[in-house]
């Protein structure tokens, strides 16, 4: 498919056709991901951020971890004006 770069308010853009947003199953308002890599436009469907667990975070850490407790101080929220 040849198509055409528009101006499109301050940007420039470009319409993909409705068949071919089907054949991705996307929708309209999809969230997209676009990268310029290698001369090229690559645009892929955002995936959802997951958080990661705990372990995921500290996947492939070889730290020596010592717990310890931290005193943040009062709790307690303090009246308008102190």
């Amino acid at each position: 498919m040849t198509t055409t770069i528009q101006k499109w308010g301050n940007s420039q853009g470009v319409r993909l056709p409705k068949y071919m947003l089907d054949s991705l199953k996307w929708s309209s308002n999809e969230k997209v991901v676009i990268i310029a890599q290698d001369n090229k436009i690559i645009i892929e469907q955002a995936g959802q951020k997951k958080r990661k667990t705990i372990d995921e975070l500290f996947d492939g850490y070889e730290g020596n971890y010592v717990p310890e407790e931290i005193d943040w101080g009062d709790s307690s929220w303090g009246e308008a004006g102190e």
